[in-house]
């Protein structure tokens, strides 16, 4: 499974097999918090804030809409005035989440793991002022990827960490690397549908790996 470059990649091992034991029993050795879709709470970037412990599933779940950002390009910076055009549909308190395609794009490839489309810092500004509740994304951060890889030099961007510390510190919830959100969409600009986030209750975790369902209109 791809995941955010610099994490160790998931890992599960066999300890029991049918043909010899009887029954099956895997072992999962390796699988970070951050791993496929999944929720950011505030502890991921400040060591005493909110963590899984504070959240309820009713704090997970709420109205919400889907945008259309497909027209942004590789390792492109989502501004406030992209966001600025969908403004009276973002609203306090509900749930945004953004398709730029690339969840389209998964797979152990350069493009995917480094050049994804990113929050710029306008816009995480922005959505603070809206007061949102969550902010959802289907590439592999919210932020974009500000450290180096083989053979290039440190990508000149807001680091990563500026936009989650922005995000966090204002208590809105972050998803990450969500799918299917095209067929909530249906190749409109806009679709509204109510959200359910159900992540794994690990106790006192500062993220979690989730399924994020949608209940829409037909």
């Amino acid at each position: 499974m791809p995941s955010y470059p610099n994490l160790p990649s998931f890992k599960i091992d066999y300890i029991k097999l049918a043909p010899k034991d009887g029954f099956t029993v895997s072992i999962i050795t390796s699988m970070h918090t951050h791993l496929g879709t999944h929720i950011d709470y505030p502890s991921h970037v400040e060591p005493n804030a909110k963590c899984s412990d504070d959240y309820s599933l009713e704090d997970l779940m709420g109205e919400g809409i889907v945008i259309n950002l497909t027209h942004k390009r590789e390792g492109e910076e989502i501004t406030d005035e992209d966001l600025m055009k969908f403004n009276r549909y973002i609203k306090r308190g509900k749930m945004l989440f953004i398709f730029t395609g690339w969840s389209k794009k998964r797979a152990t490839a350069s493009n995917y793991l480094f050049n994804w489309p990113y929050i710029g810092e306008d816009a995480a500004k922005f959505l603070v002022e809206k007061d949102i509740k969550v902010l959802g994304i289907d590439g592999l951060s919210v932020g974009g990827w500000s450290g180096r890889k083989a053979g290039q030099r440190s990508i000149n961007k807001t680091p990563s960490r500026r936009i989650h510390e922005i995000l966090l510190g204002a208590e809105i919830l972050l998803v990450e690397e969500v799918a299917n959100l095209d067929k909530i969409l249906l190749n409109r600009e806009i679709a509204e549908a109510f959200f359910i986030i159900a992540p794994l209750p690990i106790k006192g975790a500062e993220a979690a790996p989730c399924r994020v369902f949608s209940i829409t209109q037909s």
